[in-house]
């Protein structure tokens, strides 16, 4: 198991990591397909993130917070896979994907 100071900062960090992204994308470095992945891949990070505070983590595993924490991590899950789906479909569209034996 990781202490919980690591779970605090790992949670720490996919949030930094989350804010650098939409700087990124304001300042014009990312285009929006790659957005889209990053955003994806952030949400899904920050829900194990979640996971990892509420389940045996610092908070009480008990009470109206953790379950509140929880249900955002399940949101932050599907957001995540949703934007990583619609990345992965606007991908294949607009790029040929390799071929075997390259």
């Amino acid at each position: 198991m990781v202490s919980d100071a690591a779970d605090i900062a790992l949670f720490g960090a996919y949030l930094v990591l989350l804010a650098a992204v939409a700087v990124q994308h304001y300042r014009g470095a990312i285009p929006r397909r790659r957005l889209t992945m990053l955003v994806g891949l952030c949400c899904t990070w920050l829900a194990y993130g979640l996971l990892q505070l509420t389940d045996g983590g610092p908070l009480p595993s008990t009470g109206p917070l953790n379950l509140a924490f929880d249900g955002l991590s399940i949101v932050l899950l599907v957001v995540g896979l949703f934007l990583l789906y619609r990345w992965y479909r606007s991908r294949e569209s607009g790029e040929k994907a390799p071929e075997t034996g390259d």
